[in-house]
């Protein structure tokens, strides 16, 4: 699994879960529960998201990584 381009002007559905570390289907779920932020644009049927959009989006779902949030407890 590669991790998407930042750079990049739009990422896919594959380059989200490949960002998240999640199998593809996963961030299907995820997007029809309406867990992932609203797609930016679509080309045809396929819904892309710039990356900023992403990257400021915490993981959604059971397994998110917790252990990288802030201890605000101190």
């Amino acid at each position: 699994m590669t991790k998407p381009d930042p750079d990049a002007d739009y990422w896919t559905l594959q380059d989200v879960a490949d960002h998240y570390g999640i199998k593809y289907a996963s961030a299907r779920r995820y997007r029809a529960r309406g867990e992932l932020p609203p797609e930016d644009k679509q080309f045809g049927r396929s819904p892309v998201w710039r990356p900023a959009t992403i990257l400021a989006h915490q993981r959604p779902g059971q397994g998110a990584r917790t252990d990288l949030q802030e201890d605000t407890k101190t």
